[in-house]
């Protein structure tokens, strides 16, 4: 059921994996090794993915940082907050020996998904995202975002997508999305106590089809997210 936490309970959280992600900075960052995660309800166990801070690894959630799925429904746990800092204190410390991590890892994978919690932090990220799918073309990855102009400029070069790299321009409420090339979208929907539907985000497009729930049923046959062509988004329940 979707609710959202005051910026006090936001806060504190976020304040939270910072704190350990500054511990790990000023002690041991050498020592880290980076944490995937192997499935969950959510995404499925043949959906790996990783993940850094939401919202402090966020460069664009002004507008969603209190309905964050990660702070309200992952990060309140102990062993989450730990595993989301550690990514983070790798990835600022240390960036080539965070994407190198990725790209050992999704030599084993046929799906992989991108954050979880976090999000494309600079172009740099994006082009390391962009390099790992075109140099494992085995394998399907999916990222959600809300850093357009990222993505944005880097088309307006003339570069073009790989296949096998599934990108969906992330919806909410509130949000400005200039989805100049047509990409995907995800978009949530509110619903009232009585089941019935109030809201959509407000880049929802003609064509649609709702989320069934599980990541890895729609990669097994390309279908939902996977499948989302130029124009199209998938639904999902705010929760």
């Amino acid at each position: 059921m979707y609710y959202e936490l005051n910026s006090d309970k936001v806060a504190s959280r976020v304040r939270s994996m910072v704190a350990i992600r500054k511990t790990y900075l000023e002690t041991d960052v050498d020592g880290l090794t980076v944490r995937f995660s192997t499935g969950n309800r959510k995404t499925g166990a043949s959906v790996p993915s990783v993940s850094l801070i939401p919202v402090a690894d966020c460069g664009n959630c002004k507008t969603c940082a209190g309905g964050c799925y990660d702070v309200r429904n992952v990060c309140f746990q102990k062993s989450v907050q730990v595993s989301r800092a550690v990514n983070s204190a790798i990835y600022h410390s240390d960036p080539a020996k965070y994407f190198e991590a990725v790209r050992r890892f999704v030599r084993f994978a046929r799906f992989f998904r991108w954050h979880v919690g976090g999000d494309l932090v600079n172009l740099d990220y994006w082009l390391n995202v962009v390099g790992i799918a075109l140099e494992t073309p085995a394998c399907e990855f999916l990222i959600f975002t809300k850093q357009f102009d990222i993505v944005n400029g880097w088309l307006d070069a003339g570069n073009e997508i790989p296949k096998n790299l599934h990108v969906i321009f992330s919806d909410w409420r509130g949000i400005e999305m200039n989805n100049k090339y047509n990409l995907p979208v995800s978009s949530p929907v509110w619903f009232d106590k009585a089941g019935n539907e109030i809201e959509r985000g407000p880049h929802c497009t003609e064509k649609y089809t709702w989320c069934p729930g599980s990541c890895e049923d729609c990669a097994a046959v390309c279908g939902g997210c996977w499948g989302l062509k130029a124009g199209e988004t998938v639904l999902f329940e705010a929760h």
